[in-house]
């Protein structure tokens, strides 16, 4: 799978993955207060943005990642995660350690905890493609509408009103739902493989996570902190899952601060 990616500023390397669903532009406020600094590559993952085709799971997206670091001459690079994309993070550090230099998981999952009934449901081969699909259609419809759009934009200030409206058409009429699929099936099957590994990753990690975040818990965040030898743990008063959206300078603080 060959990555498209925003390709920014100069300065030693970091990559910014998105979440599920999600395109590189989710790390726009992010990128906006790196560039300056650092080189930063933000690609849309297998299944969504400018790459589109098939959804992959942690492995495949890994093995991308390492092929755009090949075609950008990259020899290694600081590697960003939000939510589910920490896990490829994960599997890079794991599968190709020479090529990681830190990681910063922001809102990660947590390799080992079991899923929630929700992801459970929503990675069912039947019920999950049903749930997701009517979940979408009723998310995008709802962002079309204009007080509803505004009210998303409230909640995520940093998020351009014109990429709210991108999401609600992608979200209605397009294939993101299919991709999110495929990605909770590797949610529920692959994320476990990688826990007995973690103790082998000896890279810097920072570990981000929101106090108000129901989706990546307290409990989730100190067990992966707890695995892995050289990960700290930091938490983000008052916010919640987005933190690339709702808390953008600190994260990149974060991402700076393990590129130098």
């Amino acid at each position: 799978m060959r990555l498209q990616a925003i390709d920014a500023g100069e300065g030693p390397p970091v990559v910014l993955l998105h979440g599920q669903p999600g395109s590189a532009a989710d790390w726009g406020p992010v990128i906006e207060r790196l560039r300056g600094r650092l080189r930063v590559i933000a690609p849309d993952r297998p299944g969504y943005g400018r790459t589109g085709g098939s959804a992959a799971g942690f492995h495949e997206n890994a093995a991308a990642l390492i092929e755009l670091l090949d075609r950008l001459e990259i020899e290694s690079a600081v590697v960003a995660g939000h939510s589910w994309a920490s896990g490829v993070a994960l599997a890079a550090a794991i599968r190709f350690p020479q090529r990681v230099r830190a990681l910063v998981l922001a809102a990660p999952v947590a390799p080992g905890v079991p899923p929630s009934l929700a992801d459970r449901l929503l990675a069912h081969p039947v019920l999950g493609t049903a749930a997701t699909r009517i979940g979408f259609v009723a998310a995008g419809s709802a962002l079309a509408v204009p007080p509803l759009r505004k009210l998303a934009h409230a909640t995520v200030p940093t998020l351009p009103p014109e990429q709210i409206a991108v999401n609600a058409v992608e979200w209605r009429t397009g294939g993101a739902w299919r991709s999110f699929h495929r990605e909770q099936r590797a949610f529920l099957i692959e994320l476990p493989s990688l826990e007995p590994q973690l103790a082998s990753i000896d890279r810097p990690t920072t570990i981000l996570r929101g106090s108000r975040d129901r989706v990546s818990t307290a409990a989730h965040a100190r067990r992966l902190a707890e695995a892995m030898p050289q990960a700290r743990l930091l938490t983000i008063e008052r916010a919640t899952h987005m933190l690339p959206q709702q808390r953008p300078r600190l994260v990149a603080e974060a991402i700076a601060a393990a590129a130098t």
